[in-house]
């Protein structure tokens, strides 16, 4: 069945009618950049990419990227049931670094690397790069910042109390309870900036005519928020709360 190859195997001759049979989600991701698949169902995407001036080597990258199947198998962020670790601690740290983590990194890594060159040379025709150039790289600098943070020090923190069985010296405690204050703070701060960026940013909405590029670059930013504020708001109301709990509890 077409359903059990691979996107890797996807060329731009691939009708729009077999890349949806093959990735569902595919119908979606080109939906959020302007083009409707149903509309294209026998065309290739190199020919309805060809008509709008855009690269279909780009797009199909992208889309591959961000693929709902990764040979034969299921995206992990694919809108599956959250999870539900109850009191568990260490799989709650495991989870946010592994797949929350692991996802925003990799759509903040997409957006660094084409950012400064659609600044080049696109930016005199979407203000909108000029715009915001100083605002993204302020906010690619703090999130970096914190989710090193959280990785290299909260995480490994937990990670040591859970390896000593919930024993924990003065010391380890003033250090976590330290980190609570940090991320609170960071959270808060990361979150004005996301707004900001957004907002020069033109709420990352594409002018008429816009290339595949910037389309691109704007979905990334849109699913970038979109996994920030899942992992903000499992933080914020199951993380660091059991962490302080259990802090308490000691």
């Amino acid at each position: 069945m077409e359903t059990t190859q691979s996107p890797v195997k996807l060329t731009p001759d691939t009708t729009f009618a077999h890349l949806i049979s093959v990735d569902p989600k595919a119908a979606e991701m080109l939906a959020s950049i302007g083009l409707d698949p149903a509309e294209h169902k026998e065309e290739t995407l190199r020919s309805v990419c060809k008509q709008r001036q855009w690269s279909e080597v780009e797009v199909l990258q992208w889309i591959k990227k961000h693929s709902s199947v990764r040979d034969g198998s299921g995206s992990e962020n694919d809108g599956c049931q959250e999870p539900d670790f109850e009191n568990d601690l260490l799989k709650w740290t495991n989870y946010i670094e592994e797949e929350l983590h692991a996802y925003n990194v990799q759509l903040l890594n997409e957006i660094s690397d084409d950012f400064p060159r659609l600044h080049q040379i696109h930016g005199n025709q979407y203000p909108q790069l000029k715009n915001m150039k100083w605002h993204f790289e302020n906010f690619d600098d703090v999130l970096r910042l914190y989710l090193t943070f959280e990785k290299k020090k909260f995480f490994k923190l937990i990670r040591k109390w859970d390896k000593h069985r919930g024993d924990m010296l003065d010391g380890t405690r003033r250090e976590l309870e330290r980190c609570l204050h940090i991320i609170e703070e960071d959270q808060e701060r990361l979150q004005r900036l996301m707004k900001t960026v957004r907002k020069k940013g033109n709420d990352f909405e594409n002018p008429a005519g816009a290339c595949s590029t910037l389309r691109i670059l704007n979905q990334n930013f849109k699913m970038l928020y979109s996994g920030l504020d899942k992992q903000f708001k499992m933080e914020e109301k199951i993380f660091l709360p059991l962490v302080q709990k259990k802090l308490d509890a000691c």
